[in-house]
């Protein structure tokens, strides 16, 4: 299909929702106009600071969950449920404070609200930080990165054993471009389909909102895996990972689970340099 066109038909498709047929009551379509990249080799990571009982995070879902549609070859999409405002919003529901949400916004440092976003984690001088408030900016800084070339290549392979429910995870790459600098290597767990209601500032809660993208597990260490000190042109790199997944009634259903990798500059800089993302089945 067509790039140009088959994104206008998500465009039209979504105002049909709206406006034809109705949405349920936790979906809220977002119609943003799309500024086509063609034919970007860039995966970009956006880091979603969220919450269940934060009640401006759904309009911040809407709008990364149309920039991942809009993009879903070129984005991955990561929700972090830490502490703050992530408490369920009904009791006795699914938690999605996993312990290496908070780690990852420890790491990422200073914040001031919900909903917050760190994109390919760039640092912003204005705010002093990783992570952008302003949801409608996300898009603009989105596309802005898919126009860079990326330094390094990166291939994401994943096993799965059904039965043992082991998962293998390789991650590969080659670096395009002589890099001067630490590179790490991130990876971890994320899983869609999870139905638990979220607060709302304009109906008050939004009852089985279906949550998509929540951080379950890093594979790596938070700060990422030290790969050199610096890579070469043309080097290659590899590394595995090992995680054998739980028995849950709510998480860990290996198929709604994806497993994502990106390659960064050191713990101090942080800045994203390319990622990759696979189902675990």
């Amino acid at each position: 299909m067509n790039m140009d066109f088959g994104k206008a038909i998500f465009g039209w498709t979504i105002a049909l929702c709206a406006g034809l047929f109705g949405c349920s009551d936790w979906e809220r379509p977002i119609l943003l106009k799309t500024n086509v990249v063609d034919a970007s080799q860039r995966v970009v990571v956006i880091e979603e600071f969220t919450g269940m009982s934060c009640v401006n995070c759904p309009t911040g879902i809407a709008i990364s969950n149309a920039i991942a549609d809009i993009y879903p070859d070129n984005v991955v999409l990561i929700a972090i449920h830490s502490k703050f405002l992530g408490q369920p919003a009904t009791k006795g529901q699914t938690d999605l404070r996993v312990p290496d949400a908070q780690a990852v916004e420890d790491f990422l440092g200073s914040w001031l609200a919900k909903p917050e976003a760190a994109i390919n984690r760039l640092y912003s001088a204005p705010h002093m930080g990783y992570r952008i408030g302003n949801p409608d900016s996300w898009k603009s800084l989105v596309e802005a990165e898919l126009q860079k070339a990326p330094e390094v290549d990166l291939r994401i392979q994943v096993n799965f054993n059904e039965t043992s429910r082991a998962l293998r995870v390789l991650l590969e790459g080659t670096a395009r471009v002589d890099i001067a600098k630490p590179v790490h290597l991130h990876c971890g767990i994320t899983q869609s389909g999870i139905i638990a209601d979220q607060l709302d500032n304009s109906t008050g809660k939004l009852v089985n909102f279906v949550h998509r993208h929540a951080l379950l597990k890093m594979l790596s260490s938070v700060a990422g895996d030290r790969l050199s000190n610096s890579l070469k042109s043309g080097e290659t790199f590899a590394r595995e990972y090992l995680f054998t997944l739980p028995v849950d009634s709510v998480l860990w259903k290996a198929e709604d689970c994806n497993v994502f990798g990106f390659a960064s500059r050191d713990e101090n800089e942080k800045y994203i340099l390319q990622a990759a993302e696979a189902p675990v089945k």
